[in-house]
């Protein structure tokens, strides 16, 4: 848990898309965003904007394990991935970009020994969607690519949306000796061993991909502290699965619908999933025209209890993450241009609505710097 000097001293980045979806529930914010939003977070939470770094649609940022270095995916038709360094004092620069070698790419992680970034080219047209490889200097600039894993055929199940494959995430395993890539359009989870010491280091293990429903849509995932259940949160079914996890494989136990009121089309639209600060409860959304958070406790099986479900604050909440305190949770609502922020109980998993904390256009996620 962090200090209350280390809370004072945090700094937020906003990742944003810098054009304005053509959606219907979008309100227009007048002017599309500009970039990368740097803001203070004050001690009660509110958070005051500072500056910005101008770049395209840098959509979903990762932080190195040591908080010096960040990654955001830059999503567009010509998808990149740019590196930038943090000092002490949380202020920004940009060390280099790289082609993301696909287009749209949507989410991105760092091997657990710090070596590699590993990217989801999301893509919307078909032929652009892959998990792309890249290393990781000491200074923290992004080499070229070294490994490009296609994903090319979708499930069809889902008319415009599973035409072909759709890299979403990657997710390592809590040994780390396996990466997970969740395919959206092919109703997918595909796994890779991962050999730190090798120039290339993915091999596909086909014997531990995972099959969805057709129509499912699996889009991120997150494993329990001890790495003994992993949780998948699907897109177009509105549930999180559970898995148990024995010797890196995936076997299905349960899954839980993110609404149980209404289980229209319209009403399920997974959208992102986290553990809170403590490992006991899951934090999942639900957008389309729900726009909830729902908050599941971990069972000691592993299974997750009786949801409890909150509005959003908010249109679209695609990503949310607690900052350093773990006391207050940020959720980025895309459709709204809003950041809100939620108190959170560690101990009952209860939310409580604190209000608009930021307006930014088309805020797409949100990470936390000492």
């Amino acid at each position: 848990m962090a200090t209350a000097a280390e809370h004072h001293n945090q700094t937020a980045l906003v990742g944003t898309w810098t054009s304005i979806p053509d959606a219907p529930l979008v309100q227009n914010p007048g002017h599309p965003s500009e970039g990368l939003y740097r803001l203070k977070v004050n001690s009660d939470g509110t958070l005051t904007p500072l500056d910005f770094i101008k770049m395209k649609s840098p959509s979903w940022i990762v932080k190195s394990h040591d908080g010096r270095f960040a990654y955001t995916t830059n999503e567009e038709n010509a998808g990149a991935v740019t590196a930038l360094a943090i000092d002490h004092g949380g202020k920004v620069r940009v060390i280099n970009a790289v082609d993301s070698h696909g287009q749209q790419p949507t989410h991105a992680t760092i091997s657990p020994d710090g070596k590699f970034l590993f990217v989801a080219n999301y893509s919307v047209a078909k032929g652009g969607a892959s998990v792309a490889v890249f290393p990781i200097h000491h200074d923290g600039s992004l080499g070229e690519q070294v490994q490009n894993f296609p994903f090319a055929s979708g499930s069809g199940a889902v008319k415009d949306r599973q035409d072909s494959g759709h890299a979403h995430s990657t997710t390592f395993t809590h040994d780390g000796k396996y990466l997970y890539a969740a395919d959206l359009g092919g109703d997918k989870l595909h796994a890779y061993a991962y050999h730190a010491g090798n120039a290339q280091p993915l091999q596909a293990d086909t014997s531990r991909d995972v099959a969805f429903p057709a129509g499912s849509g699996p889009r991120h995932m997150v494993f329990s502290p001890d790495g003994k259940h992993a949780y998948v949160i699907t897109e177009m079914a509105g549930e999180v699965v559970v898995f148990a996890v024995k010797d890196d494989r995936l076997q299905q136990q349960s899954s839980v619908k993110l609404n149980t009121e209404n289980s229209s089309a319209e009403y399920r639209s997974g959208g992102g999933i986290i553990l809170s600060p403590n490992g006991k409860f899951v934090i999942a959304a639900n957008r389309g025209s729900d726009n909830s958070l729902v908050v599941f406790r971990i069972e000691q099986d592993g299974s997750l209890g009786s949801p409890l479900r909150y509005k959003a604050d908010g249109i679209e909440p695609r990503a949310f993450a607690f900052d350093a305190s773990g006391k207050y949770l940020y959720v980025a609502n895309v459709f709204t241009n809003n950041i809100t922020l939620f108190h959170f109980d560690e101990q009952s998993g209860v939310l409580k609505a604190a209000g608009e904390v930021a307006k930014i256009a088309t805020p797409t996620d949100i990470k936390f710097f000492n």
